[in-house]
């Protein structure tokens, strides 16, 4: 993040500067532009609201906006965000100019050049247009030669800008950024398309101006990382950079400011996050990105805090990219960094509901969810048995398991109990860590005893990819007395050498607003989840990316599946499979699958017993599916079917490398959907594409 300091009549000459250098049309600079403004009414903006949050957005326009310079990307810079009586942002500054290359408030997002052309003065700036450096001005001054198109649509708790350049100097794109609110907050996604002969490289900055609760004092405000924090930066000593948090030794002054290089990230899931909270007030916000960050800053003054993330972005010609930042609200109200227990049902869309009953009637069977057991409390802090305390509180007939913020090392294998909830007492700071001795998994259970009602909740589970094979999560029940009603919400789980999740025989599972990133590193055949002859599942808001060498998600012998908001990238085999025996009723909602090498959705139709010996048999493949308002782009393939029916595909956009839909025998119907690169449906099956295997 970039600071200077302009005197007003500093900042009126290089204005006056711009203008002279400029025509009225390029700059757009009205008879008061230049004058101080304080009211964000006098710039085009609208609100998008649920029943939880509200967001102020600024609009991109070029003569009335309220950022029209050259440094911040236009579109959706978020003035306000506001939960029950809390305020996140609010104006720093005492007055606004919108021709400041630096002024603004917020969350904002900036990038440095995307695209240059041989003349050095002139290059391509993500969400501003094509511009050009002034000579002899201020390094930030910027003079816009083309602000391409924008077009802006909303609803009622969404909004999306679009925007488009193109140049004669081999570079063009379509960028599109949507900021959709999802309950206690909410998500910014992005997508932009290289249509230009040359690949785009650059890197983006996410800005936030903090000011919650408009504080007199900023040392009641906190931040923390996921990640044991370093600095070389000169931070007077007046700011304490400790553990994984950063406070205020001392008030800051007027007119000081402290700029903070941070150190201790990698580039892994989870280190890509921060927390922000006002310790006096209780209001709170998580923030986090889908790409690994490349740098992390902090920016410090008497009226605002500004944590910057950096990601570096890279898409070749013709190619897309899709990337999200995802913000989470809160309040603690209890003021002492107490957890609220209890969980949270999941939000279902109300247009899945209408789908499921106008395709399938009254056919599918939706999850039932664990009962919760919260009178009784154990406390555990890092060194102490988790297993004792889960035995203690199923023996007491029920309760929860609360681990305290630090690393607890597992070096056995922690057994799951009927009534119990496992509760981390933040999710970033709580850390259940792969010891040396542990070689099994991290949480195990056999078929007997039966277990009902286990909760998983705030906390991340670690492994180190070890090179025994360790599955994080692993259920096994058996038919006639199946585990039931297992619920993870908000819990992390990466780096496991052989599956993240397994769950066999284990029905009314709830997975909610989880990351199940990097695991399988012990070869193909572990995946991030693998859920094996299980009914009734309900995934919602998780991220099943970068398998290291398995799929994103797998089901096999699965039955009454909805997976509504989820998302899979990078995956080196396939993103998503479907097969075996009892696998229908799946629904998948929102789910968006890219960059994976072979196919996003493969459904194969071979005996699961017997997969080395082709068959076509449909009872193997699955039945009764849903894709509805799903992304499925950038992959090889982007669905390699066989003998799969009663397929509906609704709303959806497939855009893949190969081939859309490779279909064998299907019966699928298409509503309002796109397939860009195109679909073949083949009567034979010695006419499967070579390049892919008709086994396993």
């Amino acid at each position: 993040m970039k600071n200077i300091k302009i005197s007003k009549l500093k900042s009126y000459t290089i204005l006056i500067v711009m203008i002279l250098l400029t025509s009225v049309t390029q700059l757009y600079a009205e008879e008061n532009s230049i004058l101080p403004q304080t009211s964000k009414s006098k710039y085009p903006s609208t609100t998008i609201s649920n029943e939880e949050v509200s967001i102020d957005v600024f609009l991109p326009d070029a003569k009335k906006g309220f950022y029209r310079s050259t440094t911040y990307d236009w579109s959706g810079i978020i003035g306000k965000v506001k939960y029950k009586n809390h305020d996140y942002f609010n104006p720093w500054k005492d007055t606004h100019n919108p021709m400041d290359p630096l002024d603004v408030f917020g969350i904002a997002e900036s990038s440095n050049e995307i695209a240059l052309s041989n003349q050095v003065d002139t290059f391509i700036r993500l969400g501003v247009g094509i511009i050009q450096k002034i000579k002899n001005s201020n390094s930030h001054v910027y003079k816009i030669l083309d602000h391409g198109t924008w077009k802006v649509s909303q609803g009622k708790d969404w909004i999306t800008f679009k925007h488009t350049i193109k140049s004669d100097f081999g570079y063009a794109y379509e960028y599109e950024k949507t900021i959709q609110l999802k309950g206690k907050g909410f998500h910014i996604k992005h997508t932009l398309k290289n249509i230009g002969e040359k690949e785009i490289n650059f890197d983006q900055y996410q800005h936030h101006f903090f000011m919650i609760d408009n504080p007199t004092d900023f040392s009641s405000l906190r931040i923390k990382y996921p990640f044991k924090l370093s600095s070389t930066s000169d931070t007077k000593e007046m700011v304490d950079v400790n553990g994984n948090s950063v406070r205020l030794l001392e008030e800051l002054k007027s007119g000081n400011s402290i700029f903070i290089d941070l150190e201790g990230y990698k580039n892994a899931a989870d280190y890509n996050k921060f927390n922000i909270e006002n310790e006096k007030t209780g209001a709170g916000m998580m923030m986090a990105i889908d790409q690994p960050i490349v740098g992390a800053k902090l920016q410090l003054n008497n009226k605002t805090w500004c944590p910057e993330h950096k990601i570096q972005l890279s898409i070749p010609s013709n190619e897309e990219k899709t990337w999200t930042s995802k913000y989470f609200v809160y309040e603690n109200s209890k003021l002492n960094n107490a957890v609220d227990l209890a969980y949270s049902k999941v939000e279902i869309e109300p247009e899945v509901y209408a789908i499921m009953k106008e395709k399938w009637g009254d056919k599918f069977q939706h999850v039932t969810y664990p009962q919760q057991f919260l009178i009784n409390v154990v406390e555990v802090n890092p060194g102490e048995s988790i297993q004792s305390a889960m035995d203690k509180v199923s023996e007491s007939g029920g309760g929860v398991v609360l681990l305290k913020k630090g690393i607890h090392y597992l070096n056995t294998t922690l057994v799951p109990k009927s009534k119990v909830m496992l509760a981390g007492e933040r999710r970033s700071e709580t850390i259940v860590m792969q010891g040396p001795e542990l070689t099994n998994s991290g949480i195990n259970l056999e078929p007997t005893p039966q277990v009902t009602d286990f909760i998983m909740r705030d906390f991340i589970l670690q492994g180190t990819r070890s090179e025994e094979r360790v599955n994080g999560i692993r259920t096994s029940g058996k038919n006639g007395m199946r585990h039931n009603r297992f619920m993870l919400q908000n819990v992390t789980v990466r780096d496991w050498s052989a599956q993240g999740v397994h769950m066999k025989r284990t029905d009314n599972i709830v997975m909610d607003n989880c990351d199940f990133q990097y695991n399988g590193s012990g070869g193909s055949l572990f995946h991030n989840v693998y859920f094996l002859y299980n009914k009734n599942i309900l995934q919602s808001d998780c991220n099943m990316s970068n398998p290291i060498l398995g799929k994103g998600n797998k089901y096999t012998s699965c039955e009454f599946v909805l997976a509504q908001r989820c998302e899979i990238r990078n995956a080196n085999d396939n993103g998503v499979q479907a097969d075996h025996e009892e696998a229908e009723y799946i629904f998948f909602h929102k789910y968006n699958i890219s960059e994976c090498k072979n196919a996003a959705l493969w459904f194969p139709c071979e005996n699961y017993y017997d997969k080395w010996n082709y068959t076509e048999d449909p009872k193997y493949a699955p039945q009764n599916i849903i894709i509805n308002k799903c992304e499925i782009v950038n992959n090889g393939y982007g669905a390699l079917w066989r003998k799969v029916g009663g397929v509906y595909i609704i709303d959806s956009k497939f855009n893949n490398k190969e081939l859309d839909l490779v279909l064998y025998k299907c019966g699928v119907t298409k509503e309002n959907s796109k397939f860009l690169k195109g679909n073949i449906d083949y009567e034979s099956i010695d006419d499967w594409p070579q390049d892919v295997s008709t086994l396993w």
